[in-house]
């Protein structure tokens, strides 16, 4: 009986380690774990010019859990939030000031087994925030660059100088009393001049002065910053069998210890010459305008999609078809049906999905490291490509299976058995408002059925995988490159923003 329970544990933490790899449009060699969202405050040293005054500054963020060498990772939702007291407005920003936005930019220490990097988290953005009783309070938010690690150990984040550029804007003036029946004269006899920016008009309020941005220096007043994360990164276990070879492999390059910002973009496989096979879906077509005229193209043609997944039952996401380590593209019969028709264009064209198995490593419950390989089993894929006057929209839609196999919970094999998938292809619709032709952003939401044949030795693992993966709600959001003829490799776009 221990036994049985251990073994459903086992299969339990497995489900939630690969529950991310199992919601891609295409595979995921890159993932976001499950991300943890934590919080420090820090005192600061602020200083305009020669004024300093103590600040408390907030920093908060989703950081990773874990990830792999190689592996881009990323703080989601990361913010900056300076208690600006009215003492320090008083004694650091101009008189009168009652609302205060502006940019940030904070330089951050990432460390791993004693080598560190600078990363710059510049672009922060904050609207702006009125003076309440206790002073204007600012929240600076943006998308800081990815980083990526060359090697395995833990990694810690420091905060370290924090730079403001403030706009202080006063209060508008009170209005002057009734109004004059002329204008006032100077001392030397002449009417006076509004100043720039004043109202003309009797009685209305005078408009706020502009005042020029204020730079606030701020550094941490102890002698190291604060740490805002801390995550392990792990080797993948080794898969059981081996991995198919790569259309990249022998073109990777040595791995920077720590690369901050984006890494290089992966290249893509050259085309083929021929066209694929596989027949439109004509449930996917939609019906032609009166007097439209079908054709035909028929032309040999691939592109690469990326993006992320989110995993609804998780509150977490993944990358889909990671465009920095051998992403795989789809090739295309482009134009197989094309339909015409003043002011409309039709083009319907069939791609085929026929990547390798995706495999990645995650950290279950926040330790516990889960690899396991997800093999997708697509339908030929319905592309629809409309112009309509000026506007250009794209659907791309088909079904498919996933099979999961070499399940490992802390390296451990967990036999899921060779027929552990999906009891039943479910559909896959994303579309988006652009030329399919030189590409853009899609957008859908996928549903996973439940699962069917996982398990072994006569115990059945189908109800936990269906527990803890099947379900509707999982946003998907794709950015398609450009595409490419036959002999030549598609361009790999970059991941869209979330």
């Amino acid at each position: 009986m221990g036994g049985a329970f251990d073994r459903r544990g086992a299969a339990i933490a497995a489900t939630l380690g690969v529950i991310a790899l199992l919601l891609g449009l295409v595979p995921a060699s890159g993932t976001i774990a499950r991300d943890r969202e934590t919080g420090v405050q820090a005192i600061y040293d602020c200083a305009a010019g020669s004024v300093h005054r103590a600040v408390t500054v907030g920093f908060a963020g989703v950081h990773p859990t874990g990830g792999r060498p190689g592996q881009p990772l990323r703080t989601e939702r990361f913010t900056v939030r300076p208690e600006l007291t009215r003492d320090a407005v008083t004694a650091l920003l101009p008189p009168g000031t009652a609302e205060v936005s502006g940019t940030a930019r904070l330089a951050v220490e990432v460390a791993q087994n004693g080598a560190s990097a600078r990363a710059d988290w510049a672009g922060l953005v904050a609207p702006a925030a009125r003076a309440g009783a206790d002073g204007p309070q600012p929240v600076f938010a943006g998308e800081v660059p990815v980083i990526t690690l060359g090697s395995p150990g833990e990694v810690t984040l420091v905060a370290g100088e924090l730079t403001l550029m403030l706009q202080a804007t006063p209060a508008p003036a009170s209005p002057s009393g009734p109004a004059s029946p002329s204008a006032p004269a100077s001392p030397s006899g002449q009417a006076s001049t509004p100043a720039p920016g004043a109202s003309d008009s009797p009685g209305a309020p005078q408009l706020p002065a502009s005042t020029a941005p204020l730079e606030l220096r701020c550094r941490p007043a102890a002698p190291t910053g604060p740490r805002l994360a801390v995550w392990t990164v792990t080797e993948p276990s080794a898969p059981s069998t081996a991995p198919a070879p790569s259309t990249t492999a022998g073109t990777r390059t040595h791995q920077p210890a720590i690369q901050v910002g984006p890494a290089p973009l992966a290249t893509a496989p050259v085309c083929p010459a021929d066209p694929p096979a596989g027949e439109l879906d004509p449930s996917r077509l939609p019906k032609p305008p009166p007097g439209a005229v079908e054709g035909h193209l028929g032309a040999s043609l691939c592109v690469v999609a990326v993006g992320y997944a989110t995993v609804h039952k998780l509150g977490s996401a993944m990358v889909v078809n990671d465009p920095h380590d051998s992403p795989g593209p789809m090739h295309l019969n482009l134009g197989k049906r094309t339909v015409s028709a003043p002011d409309y264009d039709e083009s319907d064209s069939v791609g085929l999905l026929r990547f390798p198995d995706a495999r990645s490593t995650f950290l279950t419950f926040g330790f516990q490291p889960t690899s396991a390989s997800v093999g997708f089993e697509p339908e030929p894929v319905t592309v629809v490509n409309i112009r309509r006057g000026e506007t250009f929209t794209t659907t791309i839609a088909y079904r498919q299976h996933l099979r999961i196999h070499d399940v490992r919970v802390n390296g451990v094999p967990l036999d899921v058995g060779p027929r552990c998938r999906t009891a039943r292809p479910f559909d896959t619709v994303l579309s988006g408002a652009y030329n399919f032709l030189t590409g853009g952003v899609l957008d859908g939401e996928i549903a996973i059925p439940p699962f069917a044949g996982c398990g072994s030795r006569g115990e059945d693992l189908s109800p936990l995988f269906t527990a803890a993966l099947s379900g509707p709600g999982n946003a998907v959001r794709i950015r398609q490159g450009q595409l490419a003829g036959a002999g030549s490799a598609p361009p790999v776009p970059e991941l869209p923003r979330r």
